[in-house]
């Protein structure tokens, strides 16, 4: 009898009438009821075990009475499978289900408690992160050039600059819907520069209307400018070491990027054609090209302070870009590129930058998870750069000049057995011949590091342990003209590892 009262009070309400299947079900550990109880059940429980506790004592103490009692009642006849419970093994059994009992309180209670709700912020719509990553990419190389002429054949901002080791990006990514309506995305760098220097810098920071009619996406904040394909990619997704001689030239070591706003619209044409544009700050050191810093020197002229007076003080760009399927394995990414805005080697100056990219991808229908293929991608870019005119002493040295640099670079990536890639990458760039003397000093634009004429040859091979992980050897030949040797050789190892969830990278 006591058995089969602490089974029913042990289940829930919904337990079977049954007692021999309320004793399987025990025996057994099956759950009663697949509903989570309620709180007020939670405490109706808790008053059945103290009722049934009281109970056990009582029949305790009814049996040791009975136990010492005499009787002369003769003892029934015993049949199979009804000798009377032992009462040591009823003990026991007491024992085990308010064990059960009470761990089967403690779950219930743990099935209550409610999630934790989400984080707010003062009561406005919650931040979902669905990405946060952590990446570090770090090079070590050596080369035949000296260690400052290194520093100016390496002209990128993530370049290796050093003989030795170099930290070259550690990145932190966030990433998340703030509701149906808009993303957000940030990047936040840490650098160890060329002279041991720790910097930390907001590479980017933007929020992206997700939800506009008539094809329509904006984005605001600071922001890598969509000019071409390299500019506005991470250091982390090049296919080599370092960036192209052209681009740190033009663009800048780190690319063009400042606070503003871009508007791109997804064309109704039969074809994937994206139109975009925008409008951003045009100083600081993102900016080389146009307004720059104050101090700092271009073409041999030393950029002055020139403030925002009109819109034509904002830097402007149009891009546009597509792409085509000639067949099912090749897939071909053309694009086009212009920005324009004000420089500042005088109050009236002005830079136009011009590009045309492609990219063409081969990747057979049958494929071990991507490999084989074979990727191309090259650019081509144009600066039309107005410099002001040179004046020493009050006397005129050079007269104000259009000058023009231009460059290009092609690249081939072969993927020919998962997990390894080959890639070769040609580099040419060369700045429009200028020359005066002022100070005493001449200025030669044959011998300046940022237009002489230059050519690089890459070759890289590539190991991806994991999507989250890589290493990779390159080798770089440069000529120019400003070595003392005219050449150099330079021997570079990467290696690059991912912590966390990381979006998609642009095709």
């Amino acid at each position: 009898m006591i058995y089969f009262v602490l089974a029913v009070c042990l289940h829930s309400q919904e337990a079977p009438s049954d007692p021999k299947e309320v004793k399987r079900r025990i025996q057994a550990g099956a759950p009663q009821s697949q509903d989570a109880p309620s709180g007020n059940d939670v405490d109706a429980l808790r008053e059945k075990l103290e009722a049934l506790e009281r109970e056990v004592e009582r029949l305790k103490n009814r049996d040791g009475k009975a136990e010492g009692a005499k009787t002369a009642t003769p003892a029934p006849e015993r049949k199979p499978g009804n000798d009377p419970p032992n009462p040591q093994q009823s003990d026991a059994e007491k024992k085990r289900l308010e064990e059960e009992f009470k761990k089967a309180l403690a779950g219930e209670d743990k099935a209550q408690a409610p999630p934790s709700p989400p984080p707010s912020r003062g009561g406005a719509a919650t931040l979902r992160l669905i990405d946060l990553s952590f990446d570090i990419l770090g090079a070590a190389g050596a080369s035949t050039a000296q260690e400052s002429d290194l520093r100016e054949l390496e002209a990128g901002g993530h370049d290796p600059k050093n003989r030795g080791f170099t930290a070259q990006n550690i990145e932190m990514t966030f990433a998340g819907v703030v509701d149906p309506y808009l993303r957000g995305d940030a990047n936040i760098v840490l650098q160890i520069d060329e002279t041991g220097q720790t910097t930390i810098e907001l590479e980017e920071a933007y929020l992206t209307a997700i939800d506009l009619p008539y094809n329509l996406q904006l984005r605001a904040g600071q922001f890598f400018t969509s000019f071409g394909r390299l500019n506005a990619s991470h250091p982390h997704t090049w296919d080599f070491v370092d960036q192209p001689v052209i681009n740190s030239r033009v663009m800048g070591p780190d690319g063009v990027r400042n606070p503003g706003a871009e508007l791109s619209w997804l064309t109704p044409l039969p074809f994937f054609a994206e139109l975009i544009g925008s409008v951003q700050n045009a100083q600081g050191p993102d900016g080389v090209s146009f307004r720059g810093t104050p101090g700092d020197v271009v073409a041999g002229r030393t950029l002055v302070g020139r403030q925002v007076q009109s819109l034509a003080d904002i830097l402007y760009l149009t891009r546009l870009r597509t792409s085509f399927d000639p067949t099912e394995e090749i897939t071909l990414v053309p694009g086009i590129s212009a920005l324009f805005g004000p420089n500042a080697t005088a109050q009236d100056t002005r830079t136009e930058i011009y590009g045309v990219d492609l990219y063409a991808k081969w990747k057979p229908l049958a494929n071990d998870q991507g490999w084989p293929f074979v990727g191309w991608q090259t650019e081509a870019l144009y600066r039309r750069y107005d410099a002001a005119a040179v004046v020493d002493a009050g006397i005129q040295v050079d007269r104000q000049r259009t000058l023009g640099d231009w460059g290009m670079y092609s690249q081939v990536v072969w993927g020919f057995a998962r997990p390894w890639t080959m890639g070769f990458r040609y580099d040419f760039a060369v700045g429009q011949e200028d020359s005066f003397t002022a100070g005493g000093v001449t200025y030669r634009s044959s011998t300046d590091p940022l237009r002489d004429r230059r050519e690089r040859c890459s070759l890289s091979l590539t190991y991806y342990p994991s999507e989250f992980s890589k290493v990779r050897i390159q080798y770089n030949y440069d000529r120019s003209e400003f070595l003392a040797k005219g050449d150099a050789s330079s021997f570079y190892l990467q290696f690059e590892v991912l912590f966390g969830a990381h979006g998609a990278h642009k095709f």
